[in-house]
């Protein structure tokens, strides 16, 4: 059964803090005790302007992104990340599911609509009521 208590959520934090890259704002919640969640903030990097260039519009929904485009936020499918991000996100975007990942099992059986897992993950790329910051822009602006 899906469970994330604050001692998991802690070790999962310690795993994140050393992968995350320097300049990254992010933050890390459990929600309704069997989610862990990642929000990233801002960054250096756009992330939202270099996903949204490897995948056009059409495909963004086709690959598990809960927002597309100009919204201000995304919402990595967990499970088909590799797929539809851009290979010089990948590596930060592996470490970071794997670390999110931290102590997590799937026993699942879909064929018998049986779902047994350590705890859910979800990844958001800034929220839809405060959008995704890119800080180089910050610093043009300023």
């Amino acid at each position: 059964m899906a469970y994330v208590s604050q001692e998991k959520k802690a070790r999962i934090a310690a795993a994140l803090k050393l992968v995350m890259p320097k300049g990254w704002k992010y933050s890390l919640g459990v929600v309704n005790h069997s989610t862990i969640r990642l929000t990233i903030s801002a960054a250096p990097l756009d992330l939202i302007g270099e996903i949204s260039a490897f995948i056009n519009d059409k495909d963004c929904h086709k690959a598990g992104f809960q927002a597309c485009g100009g919204s201000g936020h995304m919402s990595p499918n967990p499970y088909w990340y590799d797929e539809y991000t851009p290979v010089n996100l990948l590596p930060i975007f592996t470490e970071i599911f794997n670390a999110l990942n931290l102590e997590n099992y799937d026993r699942s059986d879909s064929q018998t609509d049986y779902f047994d897992v350590g705890h859910y993950v979800e990844l958001n790329i800034g929220r839809w009521n405060k959008p995704f910051v890119h800080l180089a822009d910050m610093k043009v602006a300023a």
